[in-house]
């Protein structure tokens, strides 16, 4: 019987407020919902024979998280499970090494099948390194590495001391990613800069939990557009400023939601137009009801820059299933059969969005709610984890086979 092995950084529920709490500034909120997502799929296909190792995925001490080191403790994801939450040092550097020396730690204990597969969440060095060591030791133990995202595209900091130490990691991911076995991607056009070859992958963009009950909110009276994610101005966040800037009817408001570097220019925007509320970061639950309540939700990340190629926007999900029409542009990570369920804004400027914007508002409210609806219906028919995960258990099965036939 195949043992699996998940080993990320989700957000435990026996920590999750403690995390939040404690953290500044981002909360990789959209990491945590698709690594549970994946959990939960999987669980159709492996049942008890399913350990989930987790180091969470949070930010350093001091500057944006308030303890020194996190702790360890052993929790179940689902009723009978055994997993356990693998405490580190959380120092900036030095928590590489920590979580590297925990992780391996961890995995030889609970590693007592060779016929095991590591599902490994994210390239993340030290979970990689971690692996890899026990494989040497354990040939029959197979990597699944799933990877949202490319490690180049994942950082805006430019100083010396970050680009010094990305060079040390990318040499070092070179060598490591020749270990894996297979991977599960997140967009079409990563097999090639992961040089993946003939190794085994597939392709799952994102996955829809629906954790929250079917409840139904009224819409606001006013024609409210809103964005929650990530405050990168990479994202086109500023883009969506000015083309509401361009609105001047009283009727519409802007509601955002998330953190990052464009928070300085948005609350700053936010003071000098009242139609603007900045709610900050908040949690999923709050945030799925306010985007119930909303009349469209925008994604105004544009396709300049290759990392768009390379990356399936998570809100776009999310956004789908709300029930609430989506605004975006038609970027290259986004698979085909996701824009028969939005509006697209063609041309990419504020201009354009502006137009957009307007164009879907200024429907009957009856039009918008049949066609969000629709989008609704794709996202949790299509996406819901136990469909998206059997494409991971078919290639695992697949690969198992193969390996069993050598």
């Amino acid at each position: 019987m195949v043992k699996l092995i998940f080993l990320g950084g989700l957000f435990p529920n026996e920590s999750r407020r403690e995390i939040e709490s404690k953290s500044t500034g981002v909360i990789q909120y959209a990491a945590d919902a698709l690594q549970w997502a994946i959990v939960t799929g999987l669980d159709n296909y492996y049942s008890q024979n399913f350990k989930l190792v987790n180091l969470p995925y949070i930010g350093s001490f001091p500057k944006r998280y308030s303890d020194l080191k996190t702790k360890t403790f052993k929790f179940s994801h689902i009723k009978g499970a055994n997993d356990i939450n693998v405490g580190f040092i959380n120092l900036p550097i030095y928590k590489l090494y920590s979580r590297f020396y925990q992780a391996k730690k961890t995995l030889k204990k609970v590693i007592d099948n060779d016929n095991t597969i590591i599902i490994i969440y994210a390239i993340h060095t030290p979970f990689i390194k971690a692996a890899i060591d026990i494989k040497k030791n354990n040939p029959s133990v197979k990597i699944c590495l799933i990877v949202p995202d490319l490690p180049e595209f994942m950082d805006d900091d430019k100083s010396f001391i970050r680009k010094y130490l990305k060079n040390i990691e990318k040499g070092l991911l070179n060598k490591y990613l020749k270990e894996i076995d297979s991977f599960v991607v997140l967009s079409d056009y990563m097999h090639l800069p992961l040089q993946i070859n003939n190794r085994p992958w597939v392709r799952v963009e994102g996955i829809f939990e629906q954790k929250t009950d079917n409840i139904v909110l009224e819409k606001e009276p006013f024609k409210t557009i809103l964005y929650t994610g990530t405050l990168a101005k990479r994202y086109g966040i500023l883009n969506l400023l000015e083309a509401f800037s361009l609105i001047k009817n009283n009727d519409y408001r802007l509601w955002i939601c998330g953190d990052g570097d464009a928070k300085e220019e948005l609350e700053l925007m936010a003071k000098e137009d009242s139609r603007i509320k900045y709610f900050g970061q908040l949690s999923r639950e709050e945030v799925i009801k306010l985007q119930k309540k909303a009349t469209v939700l925008v994604n105004p990340r544009i396709s300049e820059g290759e990392f768009t190629k390379y990356s399936f926007p998570s809100k776009t999900m999310e956004y789908l299933a709300s029930g609430t029409p989506c605004v975006l542009y038609r970027l290259q990570g986004i698979p085909e059969e996701y824009f028969d369920y939005c509006y697209m804004s063609e041309e990419e400027t504020p201009l354009g969005l502006y137009k957009t914007i307007i164009f879907v508002c200024e429907k009957e409210q009856s039009e918008l709610n049949e066609f969000g609806e629709k989008a609704k219906r794709f996202i949790l028919e299509n996406k819901n984890p136990e469909i998206q995960c059997k494409k991971i258990y078919n290639m695992l099965s697949k690969f198992e086979l193969n390996e069993n036939t050598k």
